[in-house]
């Protein structure tokens, strides 16, 4: 896997360069929260600085990294500080013909897995029990994720899509700085309004092996969805659905965790201002801690 890694840096730094660009992207967030009687501020805001050229070959290389801020100053990840930001670790990439392969501080395939973030609410996401790879038996997020603020996984990945199919393999390696070796697969097919997604994962933590699959859709105006997983023996289901009425849209979800003390649920509302959003959500977790948030989004 190391000799993939520099093959991949090698072929990307010896391409032959027709054009460049480089952007500037983000989001932010603020507002406040409750978390069983105490309240504290919300803030965070995250630049995304991407920078990609096309070879004479038509063949897309490219990097992109992140800068994040969060309440109380800097990041609370472990990238290094720069002015009460961090900086994240970089993501470098390829895309042809249909095909993307990341180095780095790699996406993973359960991540950017379809319908698996469906089952949540709120501004902050409120301790994202209603994820279904999330538990309290074997732990929360226990796979790998592009980090805002840190190096990420520090791995390998290929990304492919064709019409209404994708697919998604991505690895890490411990010895590479990761927390676990990890290896995940994911595919997914959408047919009309619904998308079927599967997803897999076999880590080195015995407690991090994975398998979940996804259903996600509308019927009308009413969005659902439905994920269920094996989390190394720990069973999980989620349920969700979501419908919008003019700029407001009210979603909900609802879990059952097979050995945890309260099945984790929560609603959530969000009002549509044409280039920010009004947002909040209320949450119960798996140990019975109730949650609440409120504030404003946007993206720029």
């Amino acid at each position: 896997m190391k000799k993939v890694l520099l093959a991949t840096t090698a072929l990307a730094l010896t391409a032959g360069v027709a054009s460049a660009d480089v952007s500037l992207s983000g989001n932010a967030r603020m507002g406040i929260q409750y978390n069983d009687g105490d309240n504290s501020i919300e803030k965070r805001m995250t630049v995304t600085i991407n920078g990609s050229t096309e070879t004479t070959s038509g063949m897309t290389v490219g990097a992109a990294m992140n800068i994040r801020s969060n309440e109380g100053g800097a990041s609370d990840g472990a990238g290094d500080a720069m002015g009460g930001a961090y900086l994240s670790g970089a993501r470098v990439y390829m895309q042809t013909n249909g095909v993307e392969i990341g180095v780095g501080n790699i996406y993973g395939a359960l991540e950017w897995m379809n319908g698996v973030y469906d089952a949540s609410a709120g501004l902050t996401g409120l301790g994202w029990g209603g994820l279904a790879i999330n538990t309290d038996a074997k732990g929360y997020w226990g796979w790998d994720a592009y980090s805002s603020s840190g190096n990420g996984a520090e791995g390998v990945e290929v990304m492919y899509s064709a019409g209404a199919m994708s697919a998604h393999l991505s690895y890490s390696d411990a010895d590479l700085g990761s927390a676990s070796s990890r290896t995940a697969a994911a595919v997914s097919y959408a047919m009309g309004d619904w998308t079927v997604a599967a997803g897999t994962q076999s880590s080195t933590t015995s407690t991090e092996d994975k398998m979940v699959v996804t259903v996600t859709g509308k019927v009308g105006d009413i969005g659902l969805g439905f994920a269920a997983a094996d989390n190394d023996g720990e069973r999980k289901i989620a349920l969700n659905g979501s419908t919008t009425f003019g700029a407001t849209t009210v979603s909900a979800y609802i879990t059952n965790e097979e050995s945890a003390s309260n099945n984790p649920m929560g609603m959530g509302v969000a009002y549509d201002l044409g280039g920010a959003k009004i947002v909040g959500g209320v949450a119960r977790t798996s140990s019975g801690t109730n949650r609440a948030d409120m504030g404003v989004s946007f993206k720029f």
